[in-house]
């Protein structure tokens, strides 16, 4: 496990590096072809993934007790980044895969939502099987590992994909360490929709 934790960062820092570093006036650069997923949302729709829009993909469970939540309200504060600069709800996707299927029905990821007041359409909660979980997990090579008491061990990374399943850039979830970077999100899911 010591040595998958460690491949996995090295892979993230590589990616934290390349954003951090690329320079603005060039595109976003092409990091890794996703395959559309076919996992459901809570609202039985299985076209997330081919929406033709940009999207910003989060992998959370329900119980986790502080990387989801804070980052949660951190991509709340991304939403209201990018009403501030005139870009519409419709134009992109915040869409959080749960880890924990198993443990999180339909019912319960509707009263996360409700939690957090997520009202918006362009948020899409999606909840597959545990295979499916592990086959898109796997596309994106997020590492987690669930314990015997029901905690979940998770890479802490989002990714940010273009209207075609690109991954253009990574950033880190809230970690308590450093809240999310809003401001550099909205500037990418702006240069996507462009």
């Amino acid at each position: 496990m010591k040595r998958i934790s460690f491949i996995a960062m090295i892979v993230l820092l590589g990616f934290a590096a390349i954003c951090l570093f690329w320079p603005r006036t060039v595109e976003l650069p092409k990091l890794a072809a996703i395959d559309d997923p076919q996992l459901p949302s809570i609202t039985g729709d299985t076209d997330a993934f081919s929406s033709g829009k940009p999207k910003l993909v989060a992998f959370y469970y329900t119980q986790c007790p502080d990387v989801c939540p804070m980052t949660v309200i951190d991509l709340l504060s991304l939403q209201e980044t990018l009403e501030g600069k005139d870009v519409p709800e419709n134009d992109y996707h915040v869409i959080l895969i749960t880890l924990d299927p198993e443990v999180d029905t339909v019912d319960r990821i509707k009263q996360y939502k409700n939690q957090f007041d997520i009202t918006s359409g362009n948020w899409l909660f999606l909840r597959g099987t545990v295979e499916q979980t592990e086959e898109v997990t796997n596309q994106f090579k997020m590492v987690f590992q669930k314990d015997r008491d029901g905690q979940i061990v998770h890479g802490t990374t989002m990714y940010v994909l273009d209207d075609e399943n690109q991954i253009r850039a990574v950033h880190d979830m809230n970690t308590g360490q450093a809240a999310v970077n809003v401001e550099q999100i909205a500037e990418h899911i702006e240069t996507l929709i462009k």
